[in-house]
């Protein structure tokens, strides 16, 4: 780690967390943490500056935090938005997963580059990947190519002991499907370089999902979660016919009541989706300390409904926000799902305040560095790590006038329009139009490529 310091200086506006606005300031880096913010002037008195980056007409904040996606469905954005869910699943999502086995790791390698790649130009510096299907099977694969590119982020490895999309093609039995996830745990904590990109057991869900677990899996892949030290995240809760199986095959009221009796949630389980909640479901995910990802632009698209975000939020439980995948959003845009979770509730309360701006940007930011397990995320201030981005300000007509920065960003903002650069750990991984890190119009090329040999397998 470099001992050089950088100060990023004289930013029309820091956003240094939802309710702290500066303008004018300067944020001083040393290595991979913020060691000062504040007027260029005091920073330049107080330390010895290595490096300048003049950051003029820009507005910096923290990197946005996107807590689930599927980096394999890149391959099918655009597809499939006019299908029912469980016909989704089986026209779309089995076919194009089984015909990208035939591309090999490659294919998947830049697949997470080219997602890392958008999730950076759009100001996001961490994503939570669910490995599920086939690309369970390319975790690995996936974990070194995230932090090649330098994106921060967990690969949440997919099992699946049922299913009824697959033909039998990715479910096992669960000794096999345990047995893989280890293999997977026990070669990232070997071959890992440092902690940016973490390991997670990522069960697909339960057995009434389209795909999932039985829930001695359930159990016994939380267990090893447990054993290692990781995270669990998981699908749940997404469907209402879902929650009608679980309420005539277990008597339990829902989902949530059965992992909570499962024994499943606790403060580092993350539940993706969880939109059909009963009020004594809430007080469950509460109680165990377990989180949620939301994500607005899915719940939309798919039409599978929405999330109770209102209460949620007023019994103080942590919800994060998502993108999803690309063919339940196509964009991994997160100002976009921020201003999405507020419209949405506001509609569904019919209540204009029901959600505010401070609300989707804490979810984005804060809340996301918790579901990842850091409490150094999320805000701009000395001792955090620098996961940091900059919005093009001076000059932007889509921004002008600025009164409120954060408030015109989360409903006028566009993540792959304005954003100047993103950096994680204090290295630049987008800045202004190029990916330091990586040959991109190889990746692009790559990806386009195997695009024209799938699209053959693809009933549209």
């Amino acid at each position: 780690m470099s001992d050089k310091t950088l100060v990023l200086r004289d930013a029309d506006y820091v956003i240094q967390g939802a309710s702290i606005i500066n303008e004018k300031y300067s944020v001083l880096i040393k290595g991979d943490r913020i060691i000062d913010v504040g007027p260029y002037e005091k920073l330049k008195a107080d330390h010895i500056i290595d490096e300048e980056r003049d950051c003029t007409g820009q507005a910096i904040l923290p990197g946005l935090i996107n807590t689930h996606t599927h980096i394999h469905e890149t391959m099918m954005r655009g597809l499939g938005h006019d299908f029912p869910f469980h016909e989704w699943c089986d026209r779309l999502v089995f076919p194009t997963a089984k015909a990208m086995e035939d591309e090999g790791e490659e294919l998947y390698r830049s697949l997470t580059l080219i997602t890392a790649m958008e999730a950076a130009s759009s100001g996001s510096t961490a994503l939570i990947e669910h490995s599920v299907n086939f690309a369970k099977r390319h975790s690995l694969t996936m974990a070194h190519a995230l932090h090649e590119f330098g994106l921060r982020g967990a690969i949440a490895k997919g099992a699946e002991d049922f299913s009824t999309i697959d033909q039998g093609h990715v479910g096992k039995d669960m000794a096999q499907e345990l047995g893989e996830t280890k293999v997977f745990l026990d070669a990232w904590k070997k071959e890992k370089p440092d902690d940016l990109v973490q390991a997670w057991v990522g069960p697909s869900g339960g057995k009434r999902t389209v795909g999932g677990c039985t829930n001695e899996a359930l159990v016994e892949l939380k267990k090893m979660a447990d054993d290692y030290d990781t995270r669990y995240h998981l699908h749940w809760a997404g469907t209402s016919p879902e929650i009608k199986i679980v309420q005539r095959d277990t008597g339990y009221v829902g989902s949530v009541a059965m992992a909570y009796n499962l024994g499943i949630l606790d403060e580092r389980t993350s539940l993706a989706h969880c939109i059909w909640m009963a009020e004594a479901e809430m007080d469950m995910v509460k109680e165990t300390g377990a989180s949620i990802s939301h994500m607005p632009s899915c719940n939309q698209i798919c039409a599978i409904g929405v999330l109770p975000l209102v209460e949620l939020l007023e019994k103080g439980v942590d919800v994060g926000i998502g993108t999803d995948g690309a063919p339940q959003n196509d964009s991994l845009d997160m100002y976009r799902d921020m201003r999405q979770a507020v419209l949405l509730q506001r509609i569904n309360k019919m209540k204009a305040d029901a959600v505010s701006h401070l609300d989707a940007f804490k979810m984005a930011t804060v809340t996301g560095a918790k579901m990842l397990g850091h409490d150094d995320l999320g805000t701009v201030q000395p001792g955090q790590l620098a996961d940091l981005t900059a919005v093009k300000i001076k000059g932007n007509h889509f921004l002008t006038p600025l009164y409120e920065p954060l408030e015109t960003l989360v409903y006028a903002g566009s993540g792959g329009r304005d954003t100047v650069w993103t950096m994680v750990n204090g290295k630049m991984v987008y800045d202004n139009g190029t990916f330091p890190t990586i040959d991109a119009e190889a990746v692009v090329s790559h990806v386009a490529d195997a695009a024209k040999r799938i699209k053959h397998h693809i009933v549209f």
